[in-house]
């Protein structure tokens, strides 16, 4: 899991797993578990931090917003096919719903949107 390297939120996770690497690029968090990524996606719609990602090998997905959303939604598939987007962005249930099935490998989360390439 990456986040972004301000906010409330980073301390108490970083500190919390002890498996984080801040590399000018955010903070990466390895071996991030669901109730990790559970309270990173509290935080985001508490607007406490601006971005998740979930990375996986050579592909991403990552969402940015807060509320009640809308949520920008993207994915970047491996195979380099480049970034794709939700147009319109999705709601705070589809965003959790969408990171919690990435993270548990459930690839049939992305069949729930339309996608348009970037």
């Amino acid at each position: 899991m990456r986040l972004p390297e301000s906010g409330s939120l980073l301390a108490t996770l970083a500190s919390g797993l002890g498996r984080s690497i801040a590399d000018g690029e955010g903070v990466a968090v390895d071996g991030v578990a669901e109730a990790e990524l559970a309270t990173a996606l509290s935080a985001l719609s508490r607007g406490e931090i601006e971005y998740v990602i979930l990375e996986d090998e050579h592909e991403f997905v990552q969402a940015a917003g807060e509320g009640a959303g809308p949520y920008a939604l993207q994915f970047n598939p491996a195979g380099g096919t480049g970034l794709q987007d939700v147009p319109g962005g999705v709601s705070e249930a589809a965003m959790r719903e969408a990171l919690l099935a990435y993270r548990r490998g459930d690839t049939g989360w992305r069949r729930s949107f339309e996608w348009v390439q970037l």
